[in-house]
């Protein structure tokens, strides 16, 4: 049984979302100042998307989690980085509670998919 080789650590991972998160909330910020001072103007709409799917194709990539159902990314536009998660309101088939609180959680609950896969394999 070869072992998946994980190329991201924890804490790296925890603070990579974290500043996705911050940089999403700058971009908003941006978006209403430009939409205030251009209005009329395409220049008033701020976008920064391809740099910020490209570092989310990483970090689901390296987490063995680049499919359509995306943990990470239920996790960051469903879940709001954790903000709208409460005990109970994710599951797995068997009905144990998926948390998905913060990255932490999330991270550990990719490992430990990636390890169910290993030993599948």
């Amino acid at each position: 049984m070869e072992k998946t080789n994980i190329c991201i650590s924890k804490e790296f991972f925890i603070e990579t979302i974290e500043e996705i998160k911050k940089q999403m909330e700058h971009d908003d910020k941006c978006q209403k100042a430009f939409q205030v001072i251009m209005s009329d103007s395409y220049a008033g709409y701020y976008d920064n998307h391809y740099i910020h799917n490209q570092l989310l194709k990483l970090l689901k990539v390296f987490l063995h989690d680049n499919h359509r159902d995306s943990w990470i990314d239920y996790f960051i536009y469903d879940m709001d980085f954790g903000k709208q998660y409460y005990d109970g309101c994710v599951t797995e088939k068997d009905e144990s509670i998926i948390d998905l609180s913060n990255a932490s959680s999330l991270y550990d609950f990719l490992i430990k998919k990636i390890n169910i896969k290993n030993e599948i394999i």
